[in-house]
């Protein structure tokens, strides 16, 4: 994706997220982030970017 285009998944992102409400962002987000994972090639890829983000918001 280039600048316009991530711009443009950031923003709808964020506005997906305020649509479904604070309440229910947790379920959003993972329903989203099992959605994309299931687009790996494998399960071992897709725990990998798991183990990634969970580094990541530990920072």
């Amino acid at each position: 994706m280039n600048s316009a285009e991530i711009d443009a998944v950031y923003t709808e992102l964020a506005e997906s997220i305020a649509r479904v409400g604070e309440d229910r962002t947790h379920l959003f987000l993972a329903t989203l982030a099992l959605d994309l994972l299931s687009e790996q090639a494998d399960a071992g890829t897709a725990l990998e970017h798991i183990a990634k983000a969970e580094r990541l918001a530990k920072i």
